[in-house]
């Protein structure tokens, strides 16, 4: 008991200092019962299967809680605001948040009053995908004397997933630009789509091949007066005859005739109730000819149909 008691007097003043700060540390860290305090807690919300949320939305609240607040929550749920979405539909949503909406460790023994938004909106959107064709973006011209000959994206076509009305408004996804300045050769690499809206996505999602073929450069050329062929001998076109614009190199010497090109209307796919009806014929070539010469265009670009008198 002596001993006890030295130890208790010894230095007294000393321990009870101690005591104090250690009492007053304390107060400070566990707060008082009554105090209000708003803290930050993370914002989730559950949405239905197939569906995104496509405006901006806060990733976290602020929550006016009462009671004593721990600096940490070992061994516990970390707190949480839950907006529960499932069986909504497409479109806008205002949602109230409510203090039913935070989840509290239930071990804290915190009073939630409160929840700042007190409501936001959602817009909530199908998420729906398609394929899409892929074009080949270059800048810059090929050396003097050269041409590009054709563009081709392997694969051509990519399938592209997002929001319903983001997505039906891609008509085309471009690759990043390749220089041609001075290009003699054609290219062969590997470029990056350009999709510059972030919410949606391709597949293939990484780089694809893309081709750029360069020859010499080519001059246009005319062949006239090619006949239009038809299918079915019950129907004509007007004109009979049209012009086929091709190119072809520069160091091109040899002639082409309207026998070298062939020229048909089918009238398989035709609404024959509506006739006369305008379409544009099929163009190619009848002769295996140097892959350089290509077909440009034709004039007229269309043909009338009529069923024959």
């Amino acid at each position: 008991m002596k001993i006890l008691k030295e130890f208790i007097l010894e230095n007294w003043t000393l321990k009870l200092t101690s005591i104090l700060l250690a009492l007053i540390l304390w107060l400070l860290v566990r707060g008082d019962p009554g105090t209000e305090r708003v803290i930050t807690v993370p914002l989730e919300v559950r949405i239905p299967r197939d569906t995104e949320i496509t405006n901006e939305r806060p990733n976290s609240v602020d929550v006016t809680v009462r009671g004593i607040i721990s600096n940490t929550w070992f061994g516990q749920s970390i707190p949480t605001c839950s907006i529960d979405l499932q069986g909504f539909a497409e479109g806008e949503h205002i949602v109230p948040l409510t203090p039913d909406n935070v989840r509290i460790p239930g071990a804290t023994g915190l009073e939630v009053l409160k929840v700042n938004p007190a409501r936001i909106m959602l817009v909530l959107e199908r998420t729906i995908s398609r394929e899409v064709p892929v074009v080949v973006s270059t800048r810059g011209d090929p050396a003097n004397g050269f041409d590009v000959y054709g563009k081709v994206a392997i694969p051509s076509m990519i399938l592209i997933t997002g929001p319903r009305s983001h997505v039906e408004r891609i008509p085309r996804i471009s690759t990043e630009p390749l220089s041609l300045t001075g290009q003699k050769q054609s290219i062969r690499m590997f470029a990056n789509l350009t999709i510059r809206d972030n919410t949606v996505r391709s597949t293939p999602a990484g780089p694809i091949e893309v081709q750029v073929m360069l020859g010499v450069r080519r001059n246009p050329y005319a062949i006239a007066r090619v006949p239009v062929r038809v299918d079915d001998n019950r129907y004509a076109t007007n004109p009979q005859r049209i012009s086929v614009n091709v190119l072809v190199p520069v160091d091109f010497k040899g002639s082409l005739a309207p026998s070298d090109v062939s020229v048909t209307v089918s009238t398989g796919n035709l609404a024959k109730s509506k006739l006369p009806v305008r379409v544009r014929p099929e163009v190619k070539f009848t002769t295996k000819l140097d892959p350089a010469i290509v077909i440009k265009d034709m004039q007229p670009a269309e043909v009338t149909v009529r069923r024959k008198q």
